[in-house]
């Protein structure tokens, strides 16, 4: 039984150390873990639209990084645990709560570190009432595309835009109404 945790403890501390060595250099997205997709299983439920989404599923813990963690500490707790008490059964109760912890504990701590992840994306709905300038003349009433810079979310973007009135000549402060496509906007001359 020692060597199984020894075993344990060396094999999964040293894939754990070199995770964790990829991590601080910047290889260790937590997005490229590899993850269990288990599917959706059907719970018996037949009512139209109804869906069962709750923020916790046991086969998302499971991870290539959550197993790692639990294997080492498995094996540490285990080893430890068996040179202390010689009791081979009460060693591996230990172990393998030990690992079960060290596996939820890093899924919680990775999901905690990724909400905080920030996003920068600009979105539709805050893009509309955004101030900027014209880039390039703006022909009127839709004939053609010129460039606007808008300040959004503390940034300067660049989008190509249509005015619905009046041509815009470089210089004109603008107003953004509508988002048209991802990279193209409704503009207005600021009165």
């Amino acid at each position: 039984m020692e060597t199984v945790f020894m075993f344990c403890s060396v094999l999964g501390g040293t894939i754990l150390v070199i995770q964790t060595l990829l991590s601080v250099i910047g290889f260790g997205d937590t997005e490229t873990d590899v993850d269990v997709d288990t599917g959706d299983f059907d719970t018996g439920d037949s009512a139209v639209g109804h869906s069962h989404s709750s923020g916790f599923h046991i086969f998302k813990v499971i991870s290539f990084r959550t197993m790692v963690a639990g294997i080492t500490f498995f094996g540490l707790a285990g080893w430890g645990t068996l040179i202390g008490t010689e009791n081979p059964l009460y060693a591996a109760l230990v172990a393998v709560l030990a690992g079960l912890a060290a596996v939820f504990l890093v899924y919680f701590l990775y999901r905690w570190m990724d909400s905080m992840r920030y996003q920068g994306n600009v979105s539709g709905e805050k893009l509309v009432g955004a101030t900027g300038s014209v880039y390039v003349r703006i022909p009127a009433q839709g004939k053609g595309v010129g460039k606007v810079l808008v300040t959004q979310q503390h940034r300067t973007m660049e989008y190509e835009a249509i005015s619905v009135g009046k041509e815009l000549s470089t210089g004109t402060q603008i107003t953004v109404l509508k988002v048209v496509s991802p990279t193209v906007v409704e503009v207005s001359e600021v009165r």
